[in-house]
Parts: structure tokens; C-alpha cells; sequence
């Protein structure tokens, strides 16, 4: 019994993909482009029946041959009958056919968008299942990693180990993978009846109710209750609850979670889970270790302790791996893994990009920053596009910044970046919605670059065109308070039919700050870059901050 047990709630809640040998392969829901809906794909129950007959018999090439041929009525057929359908014997070679198969063949299901939509028969069968007598006998293939190679190894780095230290400045926090053994039996008794009904219940309260605090109790007793499951199942589980705390606020909880999660999939018997677990719990790991400073505030306040540079290198290396492991093609060099990953999820290479520069490696933030710019852009979402390239500048300023303080920045160095600088600007004014929020993010991020810009400018002694850069940042954020200002009033003070004033109350969603919908908006002044906490909150390095104590204080 491996992961389609914990994986079948999770689509009955999320729409997450599901490993399943009566369903589709994983590689098929997660190719959109290559399985669509069949409607000409008949059989009927003795499929299933010769397929339990002759199992232990069963080839490579048949069962590939079956997959596209398994409908609701063998489903209803096995369910229906009293045998168990053993189904482990995938391997590498499995895996390349599936995917030759795959370009050939149409099978069963819809095509697949972001987030999961899965067609509405497949829910009806894995409901359908899990009523059953059946349910606690899980049928399901040993998918290997989405990178795996024909010999069965795995392609780009090798996973290390999974302990992350995370340093404070009050505290040091040491989350170690000490994870508890599963039973020692090789053959562990499924999961009662009352502890499956837990599991959906614990399950339904976060994807159902978005309860994460109902949520992470009922968890805690499921995670409990399946000690003797085998490790990918686990690991679903504390992955599971690690985004529970990372919604409650709780980002160390929620980083000892994320690290047990990649202890028990890099261990023995890891390899069987979803392929899409690993990557998450890599990306949530970076996250936690991310809002560690701000987990105890409300927001993404300026007197937030600063992470420490090994931090921002652990987060690095989790952003790292989880893109390479989100790659979906079979590239030759990690960088080229990476970057397919990057592109499938800009979001999260936005997220890198700022880890990036927190380390200290400034020119591969702006590339990784440039990269998810370009996928923002080719969705169709100019504002995010535009604040990554932004960024892309501060960062490529904050190396001019730090090498200039050694005497090793080049003149061609400084151009590149004035002109990168100039260019996210200018682009600022393409930029149209009615996210007022997010626009008001746009003007606040054109702002911070306007003055790294300047401070750049001014080192470099062109005093004039600093000091315009400077006067333009400072303007254009007043107006963004101002504006502010006004939208918030007018929220506050709303009127009647008749006529009369009361007061509306907005409610404020708390949330950790990692995310680009993260960076600071309408609270961000000129005055306030004066502030080295909050200079610290942009991930603004010593060198830069340097330049615009500096520009502020008129001093060459």
C-alpha cells in the first residue's frame, strides 16, 4: 500500500494528481499536452478479471497496453469482486514505455491545467472506492522520480541530507530529520476503517473547510495513527500539515515538518511516492526558513530581524532542487533542469531570485529574476512580469554596489546596469488592472529601484541624474500614499440610502511574507529608505545600503 490511499482524498478535496493503476499514470495528468478526453476508449469487466487472473504473469507491455482501455465499468467491476489486484512491477523500463505510449496512445482523462481539474468520472470512481469493503487494499504503481533515467538512476544533484539549521538573532533553531520508524513488519496492516474516516476528515478540513488550526490537530492524530504505513504515505502527511502551519503563522513548526517530509522520501521506500511530493516539500522547506524572521509578526515588518547569509544559502539550495525536481523534460545539465522549472512556476523563481541575493550571489539572482519576468510575461501577467525585472536591477546594483567597494566593478558592469535599471522603469507604465493592490505594489517596487538607481548614479558621480532619479522616486511614492490615503477613507466612511455614515471594518488576512505579492506597497516612503531595518526587509545588501546613506546624506 503506498501513496493512493492519502493521494485519493487529496483530489476528493484539491484536485491533486493521483497515482493510480485503474486511472491514469501520474505522467499522463501532468502532460496536458499529451492526454485528452476519449470517448471511443471502450471495455468492459473481464478486462479487469483477465488482468487479476494473470498477474503474476503480467508484462510490462500488457499492462501499458491496458492502461488506456480501463473505464468506469472495469472499475465497477473490481470493486464489485472480492480479489485484491496486486500492481507493483513498475520499473525503468516501465517508465520509458509509459512515456512512448503515452505520445501514441489516447488515454482516459482530461487534459490537465494548473492546480489539477480532473475529470468528473475519475472523482466518481476513487468515491466510489473509498466506500467500498475494499478500501483498505490499495492498488497502485511504483512511480520513479520525474527525472529518472533509463538505468533507473536519478538525473541532476544528488539530494543531501535533510537537516536545515536555521540561526535567529535570539535563537538558533536546529530542525533535524529525526524521524519516527514505521512498523517493523515488511507487510504493515492497513489502515482501520476509523483511522481512514481521520484521515478524510483531517484532510476535508483543509482543503474543504480551510480550517488549518481543525486541520493540523486532526493531522497530528492521523500522522499518529499511520506510524506503521510505509514512508511515502507519511511523508504526504507531514508535508500536509507543514502547509497547516505555514497558514497558522507557525514557520518553525512548519520548517520540522517540511524536513521530516524530505527525510522519509530521500529514505528507503521514498521513492514509491507521488514524484510531485518531494519538489513541494523542498519549496516549502525554502519558504519556512524564508519567513522564520517575520513568523512571530503580523506582517512583513521592517523590525523583523534580518535572515543570516547561511540561511538564505539553505533556502537557495531547497529553491534549487525543488526546480530541478519540478522539471518535466529530460535535460542534459542541471541548469537547463532548473530553468525548465523555473519557467513552469514563476512564482516560486521569484521567491529564488530573492534568496539568492540574500546569499550574496547578486548576477544569478538577476538571471533568475530576468527568467521569471519572462514567464510572467508570456501569461499574460505584465505587473508581476514587470516587478521581477525590477528586481532583476536591484540586484545587478547590489553587485555593482559590492564590487565598487573592492574597486573591481567595470565600467561595462555599471551600463548593464543603469540600463537594465532604466528599462524595468520604463516598462512600469504599460502596466494596467484593477488589482489596485498589486499596482500600488508596482509603483512602490519602480520607486525602490529609482533609488538604488540613484545611489548608483550618485557613486558614480553623475550627481544630476541621481538627484532626478532621487526626486522622481520621491514624488511618485508620495502620490502612491496619497492615493493610499484616499482609497482608505473611502473604505472606511461608506454611505447609506440614507444618507447616513457608518463605519466599515476591512477585514486583515495575516499571512508568512515570501511570496512577490508579498513586497512592499503603500507603506513604503522615501523617508523610510533611510531606515537600514527596513532596508533589510528588501533584502537590500551593506554595500547598497551604503550608496544610499550616501545619496541621502548628500556625502560623494
Amino acid at each position: 500500500m503506498h501513496l493512493f490511499l492519502v493521494h485519493s482524498f487529496l483530489i476528493a478535496y484539491s484536485g491533486i494528481q493521483v497515482v493510480s493503476a485503474f486511472v491514469v499514470p501520474f505522467h499522463c495528468l501532468e502532460h496536458s499536452s499529451s492526454c485528452s478526453s476519449s470517448s471511443n476508449i471502450k471495455a468492459n469487466s473481464s478486462t479487469i478479471t483477465a488482468f487479476k487472473r494473470n498477474n503474476e504473469k503480467m508484462t510490462t507491455k500488457t499492462f501499458l497496453t491496458m492502461i488506456p482501455m480501463i473505464t468506469m465499468d472495469s472499475i465497477d467491476s473490481f470493486l464489485d469482486s472480492d480479489s485484491i489486484l496486486p500492481c507493483s512491477f513498475w520499473s525503468s523500463a516501465t517508465h520509458q514505455s509509459s512515456q512512448k505510449l503515452m505520445k501514441k496512445e489516447t488515454i482516459m482523462g482530461s487534459s490537465i491545467s494548473n492546480g489539477g481539474i480532473i475529470q468528473s468520472e475519475m472523482k466518481r470512481g476513487i468515491q466510489k472506492f473509498l466506500s467500498s469493503p475494499m478500501s483498505s487494499f490499495v492498488m497502485t504503481t511504483m512511480v520513479p522520480p520525474a527525472n529518472a533515467a533509463e538505468d533507473g538512476t536519478t538525473m541532476g544533484a544528488v539530494v543531501p541530507t535533510a537537516t536545515a539549521t536555521a540561526t535567529s538573532s535570539t535563537s538558533t533553531l536546529l530542525v533535524a530529520a529525526t524521524v519516527p520508524s514505521s512498523s517493523s513488519s515488511s507487510q504493515p496492516s492497513p489502515p482501520t476503517k476509523e483511522e481512514i474516516k481521520l484521515l478524510r476528515e483531517a484532510l476535508g478540513a483543509i482543503y474543504g473547510e480551510r480550517n488549518p488550526e481543525k486541520a493540523s490537530d486532526l493531522l497530528t492524530q492521523a500522522i499518529a495513527a499511520w506510524e506503521r504505513q510505509p514512508p511515502d504515505e507519511r511523508a504526504a502527511l507531514y508535508r500536509v500539515r507543514g502547509d497547516c502551519f505555514m497558514e497558522l503563522l507557525d514557520a518553525p513548526s512548519a520548517l520540522q515538518d517540511y524536513t521530516i517530509t524530505i527525510a522519509l522520501l530521500t529514505g528507503p521506500g521514498g521513492d514509491l511516492a507521488d514524484p510531485a511530493e518531494l519538489p513541494a516539500a523542498y519549496l516549502g522547506q525554502a519558504r519556512a526558513l524564508r519567513s522564520l524572521p517575520s513568523s512571530s509578526s503580523s506582517s512583513s515588518s521592517s523590525s523583523s530581524p534580518p535572515l543570516s547569509k547561511e540561511q538564505y544559502q539553505l533556502a537557495s539550495k531547497d529553491y534549487q532542487l525543488a526546480m530541478r525536481l519540478t522539471s518535466r523534460e529530460e535535460w542534459d545539465t542541471n541548469d537547463e533542469l532548473e530553468a525548465d522549472g523555473a519557467q513552469r512556476n514563476p512564482y516560486a523563481a521569484w521567491e529564488w531570485g530573492m534568496a539568492l541575493r540574500g546569499e550574496g550571489n547578486y548576477r544569478k539572482a538577476a538571471q533568475v529574476h530576468l527568467l521569471a519576468s519572462t514567464t510572467f510575461k508570456d501569461i499574460g501577467d505584465r505587473a508581476r512580469s514587470v516587478i521581477s525585472k525590477l528586481d532583476a536591477g536591484i540586484d545587478l546594483a547590489s553587485d555593482v554596489a559590492s564590487a565598487s567597494s573592492t574597486a573591481t566593478a567595470t565600467t561595462k558592469e555599471l551600463e548593464e546596469t543603469i540600463q537594465l535599471l532604466k528599462d524595468g522603469i520604463g516598462s512600469t507604465t504599460s502596466v494596467e488592472g484593477r488589482d489596485v493592490e498589486l499596482l500600488q505594489r508596482v509603483i512602490a517596487k519602480e520607486g525602490e529601484a529609482r533609488i538604488a538607481l540613484a545611489s548608483i548614479l550618485w557613486s558614480a558621480n553623475q550627481k544630476s541624474q541621481a538627484e532626478a532619479q532621487l526626486g522622481e522616486a520621491c514624488g511618485r511614492l508620495e502620490q502612491l500614499q496619497a492615493d493610499a490615503d484616499a482609497r482608505e477613507k473611502a473604505k472606511l466612511l461608506q454611505v447609506n440610502n440614507n444618507g447616513n455614515n457608518k463605519n466599515v471594518k476591512t477585514a486583515v488576512v495575516k499571512k508568512l511574507p515570501f511570496s512577490i505579492d508579498d513586497t512592499v506597497g503603500t507603506e513604503c516612503s522615501c523617508s523610510r529608505f533611510k531606515n537600514s531595518k527596513f532596508l533589510d526587509s528588501l533584502v537590500w545588501p551593506e554595500s547598497l545600503q551604503e550608496k544610499v546613506s550616501k545619496l541621502n546624506n548628500l556625502v560623494s
